[in-house]
């Protein structure tokens, strides 16, 4: 909250309480409208009132083991799993938060085996420094695909090709063999021949 204050640079309290609460929507206005009058005094106050009733608490635990199985879904992008990355990290509570260095080591798992390898073979100090080059590793591993894919596409061309001229020039073969054959002559069973 501090930083939207500090963003429209806003020094008077009331002031600042009254424009925070008109950001308040639908269940949260309600939940302001029926507080008693000048119940809260401050805006530290209002901060945890607020916080209170309507921060998303998770058990310590179930957001320890989201870190630990934290994957990229299907679809998206690079900069929004390090967001997603990044939150449920920064909301296990410091005692129980894995070392910076601990989800170094993890952050590749969450990627495909080929990006995960990658990562890992860049060896980044930190894991601001692997967060901030895993976008131009995915852009590489797209351009590799993308080549490896057209590559394909002209083999599977050349192999066609090939297998279309030896399909005609086996069909020249039994042509000629045919040609070359001499008709198969018809008896007559009337004809007796020389006697």
């Amino acid at each position: 909250m501090e930083t939207f204050f500090d963003l429209y640079e806003i020094d008077e309290e009331d002031v600042t309480m009254c424009l925070f609460v008109q950001t308040f929507g639908g269940e949260v206005r309600k939940w302001f409208r029926g507080l008693t009058a000048r119940s809260i005094p401050t805006l530290d106050e209002l901060q945890k009132q607020f916080l209170d009733r309507w921060e998303i608490r998770k058990d310590p635990l179930q957001i320890n083991a989201e870190n630990n199985n934290l994957k990229r879904n299907h679809g998206e992008s690079v900069q929004d799993y390090i967001i997603r990355f990044n939150t449920v990290y920064n909301a296990i509570p410091d005692d129980l938060r894995p070392s910076r260095k601990s989800d170094l080591l993890k952050f590749p798992d969450g990627f495909d085996p080929e990006m995960a390898y990658s990562l890992r073979d860049r060896d980044p100090p930190t894991l601001e420094d692997m967060q901030k080059i895993a976008v131009s590793v995915e852009a590489n591993l797209n351009d590799k695909r993308a080549r490896m894919k057209a590559e394909k596409r002209v083999t599977i061309k050349e192999e066609a090709s090939t297998s279309d001229q030896l399909l005609r020039k086996v069909e020249r073969m039994l042509e000629k063999v045919h040609l070359d054959k001499p008709e198969p002559q018809i008896r007559n069973p009337n004809f007796r021949g020389p006697q």
